[in-house]
């Protein structure tokens, strides 16, 4: 359908180009400093200038650790000159394991400096740094705990027994060293506050963990020697933004977040980003295609942080009626533990962009026979978390799982720049088709959008006939209706492509398109029903929960929560939801016109797995520890999250 626009913009797509422009942003965000941070926003402004956009600029969001956008608390800014750590051995020779001038990763990000002549105290191996059960009850004053926990983990529950600082191994890749940049008090939160607590852990590659762990289980008394010089205190934390100009006022957004020292995550992804941009520029300039009707923008973040504060504080949020979110790219299939994903929208959101991406995926990808790709349903990880209602952006991810993620291994010789080249081709025909598209071409997007929900419904009839065994009939057969319900709203989305004189007549074709879903969601049912030895069976009436049925939610806040707001103290053992698909799929559905169980109800359709869960089920997915979904909602109205 869209070959010949994917040729033409394949012939500008510079995949060795995207590769360098890879190597000199990962070259600096590897060393993941705010001035460092700066450095790259210039780098990456500086490309698309040369490329000939317009409106390059870099924003600047407060990084004061107090400041919130949405309910995300900004990160306090970091700097560092430098760290390094010593093994001891009782003879007083001294053994280096860690120099953050050699690996960057060796110090998680936001550890506080030591004293100027640096601070030794004897090692410790605690396996679970974690587990205040795995101390010894007097406490470790004054040591150094050694573990293979995350070091944020360990962090207060060390500190508070006497620990003056954390050793990690962290395993994820034998050789490598993990990346820490989580640094919160809140065992399950993310950036660090100035409310947190500070500290210092450095990190070591397992393989340099099993040596440590031999001498100590050998009887050598081992001390440790850290010098960390670096800094905490207010400053700004970068975005980079540039456009090519639209006719109209609406815009169509690329999105990803820089700023992390991995190569496949995400320089690939930024880089990826700069070369649709620049070929679509050039294509428009030569007079290959003509100049969009809609702008298209790329925005290039800190992961969620300065997201939230564009989407806060930019009339472009507004404007913007589609995004796709770039988010590793780019990376070599046997290094991956997934392979190459289009995550979709939420339920709440659907659109039709999900059936458009994958279309141009299943074109794009052709050429790349020995890289696998799958289409699967939304995930909430990264920045395609603007496609909450509250936001509005329905935004699709491209991305990928790589086992090297957040460690020393993510380097540039893992990106291929085929690929690379690929995905810039798919990003930039994503872009100027939705930025292009009127009636036409929204019929176009409504049939892929059909046939991507008659796909679905056919796949999800065979999966609710594995279930009966589990699950009941009617069950399945409420599934069956909620997914073509949700397949007919992607369908009716595409109108507001088209111009107001022209949508009643899209609006015509919409329905006959949707007419065709919700038949074929009765005949899976019917089929289902068939197969199940009860042909005619009419579904009984979903009961819904009474102590739910009359509060009708209404959200306060923009975007997924975190609790960031609530000191920790307040919180009552309740853990930071900010990556809860549950939650995030229960509020999506709070417009403050459904009941919560409805709410409660069409999340657990979305979420489904073997069976439709309660609201009381699927609160455990959210907080294990809350009795009830209306005990965990009242406390989010008392901290003024919502109203009802």
């Amino acid at each position: 359908m869209f070959r010949d626009l994917l040729t033409l913009v394949g012939s500008r797509c510079d995949g060795q180009r995207a590769y360098d422009d890879a190597g000199a942003i990962h070259s600096i965000d590897r060393h993941f400093t705010f001035s460092a941070f700066q450095e790259s926003a210039r780098l990456s402004a500086d490309r698309l200038r040369a490329a000939g956009l317009s409106g390059v600029e870099i924003l600047q969001a407060p990084a004061d650790g107090e400041s919130i956008f949405g309910d995300w608390r900004m990160p306090l800014a970091w700097e560092v000159e430098g760290a390094s750590f010593d093994v001891i051995a009782p003879d007083g020779s001294v053994q280096r394991i860690a120099d953050r001038a050699e690996a960057p990763q060796c110090l998680a990000m936001w550890s506080a400096p030591t004293p100027s002549e640096g601070v030794e105290g004897e090692i410790i191996w605690i396996a679970d740094g974690a587990d205040a059960a795995s101390y010894p009850p007097a406490g470790i004053p004054g040591k150094i705990v050694f573990t293979s926990a995350h070091p944020q983990q360990a962090k207060s529950v060390a500190a508070e027994r006497g620990g003056i600082g954390i050793l990690s191994d962290l395993p994820r890749l034998p050789e490598a060293i993990s990346w820490v940049n989580s640094w919160s008090d809140d065992p399950g939160g993310w950036a660090f506050h100035t409310t947190d607590r500070p500290a210092w852990a450095f990190l070591i590659t397992p393989r340099q963990g099993e040596e440590l762990r031999a001498r100590l289980q050998a009887g050598e008394r081992l001390r440790g020697r850290a010098l960390v010089r670096t800094g905490l205190g207010p400053g700004t934390l970068p975005a980079v933004t540039g456009m090519i100009p639209g006719a109209g006022k609406e815009e169509v957004l690329l999105l990803g977040h820089q700023f992390e020292q991995g190569a496949i995550d995400n320089a690939s992804g930024v880089a990826v980003m700069i070369e649709a941009m620049r070929a679509l520029r050039q294509l428009i300039s030569e007079g290959k295609l003509p100049p969009p009707e809609r702008t298209v923008r790329c925005l290039f973040v800190s992961e969620c942080y300065t997201t939230f504060y564009w989407a806060h504080t930019s009339p472009a949020r507004r404007r913007t009626i589609a995004g796709l979110c770039l988010d590793s790219p780019a990376g070599p299939p046997e290094w991956l533990s997934k392979p190459l994903t289009i995550y979709g929208n939420p339920h709440a959101n659907m659109s039709y962009v999900d059936a458009l991406l994958g279309e141009l995926a299943r074109e794009v990808m052709q050429a790349l026979p020995g890289y696998p790709w799958r289409g699967v349903g939304f995930f909430s990880a990264t920045d395609n978390l603007i496609a909450d209602p509250t936001i509005g952006i329905p935004c699709p991810w491209l991305g990928a799982h790589s086992r090297t993620w957040h460690t020393s291994a993510d380097t540039l010789d893992l990106l291929d720049p085929r690929q690379l080249g690929a995905m810039a081709q798919m990003a930039a025909a994503y872009a100027y088709l939705v930025a292009t598209a009127g009636a036409a071409q929204a019929l176009d997007f409504a049939h892929l959008a059909a046939a991507r929900g008659k796909a679905a419904l056919a796949a999800a009839g065979v999966e609710e006939l594995d279930r009966l065994g589990q699950g009941d009939l009617d069950d399945a057969v409420h599934q069956l209706d909620y997914l073509a319900a949700r397949h007919a709203e992607a369908v009716e989305s595409m109108v507001a492509l088209a111009r107001p004189a022209q949508r009643r007549e899209v609006r015509r074709h919409a329905r006959a398109l949707q007419r065709d879903l919700r038949r074929a969601g009765r005949a899976e049912s019917e089929a289902l029903c068939r197969r199940a030895g009860r042909p005619g069976r009419t579904a009984a009436e979903v009961e819904l929960e009474a102590t739910l049925r009359e509060i009708r939610p209404r959200r306060l806040v923009m975007g997924p929560l975190t609790l960031d707001r609530v000191p920790l103290a307040e919180r009552k053992g309740r853990p930071d939801p900010r990556w809860s698909s549950a939650l995030f799929s229960v509020l999506c559905w709070c417009d403050g016109k459904r009941s919560l169980a409805e709410a409660c109800q069409l999340a657990a359709r979305e979420l489904r797995g073997a069976r439709t869960l309660s609201p009381d089920e699927l609160v455990k997915q959210i907080d294990p520890n809350a009795p009830t979904m209306l005990d965990y909602f009242e406390f989010l109205r008392q901290h003024g999250y919502l109203a009802w």
